[in-house]
């Protein structure tokens, strides 16, 4: 093992949330909250926010939401100013009791994503599921109507 090496070990913790942060950035720019500390790194969920997929598939936009921990009652999803929001509200509570020692956790708080769409979306035809953790939203894309042709009298 070279130096650098050895330095590269020492130093790559220290950069950890900076770069987690970065790796989610393009996650973040339509969320109304400011940067928090990773769950790691606080230990309680202030910095919490559900990770999401998105891609194009047969049409539709799809957006799938892991919401761990999160009931359906929870969950609302809505089309607000050109944006799918998602907004919701997990409570976790551990307990573990052992021989030697009795901890609880419970860990609360809300959640909001929001996703700016590039077209505007019929929310009389976007699905949303969930099940099993996994939120998932489908939204048509619109259907691009062609010109209709028109006849111009030459004179």
């Amino acid at each position: 093992m070279n130096a650098l090496n050895k330095v590269q070990e020492r130093t790559l913790p220290i950069f950890d949330d900076l770069r987690k942060e970065m790796e989610n950035f393009w996650d973040r720019p339509f969320l109304f909250r400011p940067l928090t500390p990773s769950r790691e790194a606080t230990g309680n969920s202030l910095g919490w926010m559900p990770t999401i997929d998105v891609f194009d598939k047969n049409g539709e936009l799809v957006v799938k939401a892991d919401l761990p921990g999160v009931k359906k009652a929870d969950v609302s999803v809505a089309i607000e100013n050109g944006a799918l929001v998602i907004r919701g509200h997990r409570e976790e509570q551990n307990e573990t009791k052992n021989a030697d020692y009795y901890r609880a956790e419970r860990v609360q708080g809300e959640f909001l994503r929001r996703m700016a769409l590039s077209f505007e979306a019929d929310p009389k035809k976007i699905d949303a599921k969930f099940a099993d953790g996994v939120l998932e939203v489908k939204i048509p894309h619109p259907v691009e109507k062609m010109p209709v042709p028109q006849r111009i009298a030459v004179h």
